[in-house]
């Protein structure tokens, strides 16, 4: 029998009970965390969801994210990176829903509903240094993203999960932008796995936080939001033209 997909308000009411776990977890073990990108913009512009968005966002400085990833215990949740899953995409963390999945491929279940848990890590000193960084960085994820749409590609043909090489590839990619200077030593501040000017920040975002609202709950920002904000998205509070108004990432996602 054909499954029925998880509605996108069921979606939200899942990813609502994630953050409220990742949350007190990170206030009983003083772990610093915030909402971020489009998530934070939706908790001060609307007070929840952006009305046409489908994912959450949250950031966490290197240190505090290296100790949840150790200390974070859940009956539903699973931290997923590169060290966790031998076919992992992607730069950043996930914590994952684990009664749910979504079908990448023909074959192959992936990870369910999830939060995207970006760190924050330090850059170089200097804009060339950094200019140099990116470019760095830039050669690499074009490779990347050729390794992901061959791996793709050859996994709906044979019965397959991943290709020789692609996780070691992974690693090093998620080493580099991760792991590549301290966060405490640096002026700058990058939200790792989105390597652009757009996310580098010459202020500590987490340096005083607040709570804010989020569909009728509490959870911690930045109290610079609106540096935060306008560095990201310009003038925030304006709504873009309706044709753009649409989900970023999509997806379709069944119960296990």
């Amino acid at each position: 029998m054909k499954k029925t997909p998880i509605t996108l308000e069921d979606r939200r009411q899942i990813q609502l009970e994630m953050l409220d776990e990742i949350d007190e977890f990170c206030r009983v073990h003083n772990l610093r965390y915030s909402l971020a990108f489009g998530t934070l913009l939706g908790a001060i512009r609307h007070k929840g969801y952006i009305p046409w968005d489908d994912d959450v966002d949250i950031i966490m400085p290197l240190h505090d994210m290296l100790q949840f990833k150790k200390e974070f215990k859940s009956k539903k949740l699973k931290y997923c990176d590169i060290d966790t899953e031998p076919d992992y995409e992607y730069s950043f963390s996930r914590i994952c829903y684990l009664p749910t999945y979504s079908k990448k491929g023909l074959i192959v279940e992936s990870y369910g509903i999830s939060i995207d848990l970006y760190p924050v890590v330090g850059l170089p000193k200097t804009v060339d240094e950094i200019n140099a960084f990116f470019l760095q960085v830039d050669a690499i994820c074009t490779k990347r993203k050729k390794m992901i749409i061959w791996k793709n590609r050859i996994i709906r043909r044979f019965p397959l999960k991943t290709i020789p090489g692609f996780h070691n590839y992974m690693r090093k990619f998620t080493k580099m932008v991760n792991y590549s200077y301290p966060y405490d030593n640096s002026n700058y501040k990058l939200h790792a796995g989105r390597i652009v000017w757009d996310n580098v920040f010459d202020f500590d975002v987490f340096s005083n936080m607040i709570e804010v609202d989020f569909e009728g709950h509490k959870y911690m920002a930045p109290a610079e939001y609106h540096k935060y904000l306008s560095h990201c998205y310009g003038d925030y509070m304006k709504l873009p033209p309706e044709e753009q108004r649409h989900p970023y990432h999509g997806g379709t996602y069944y119960w296990k």
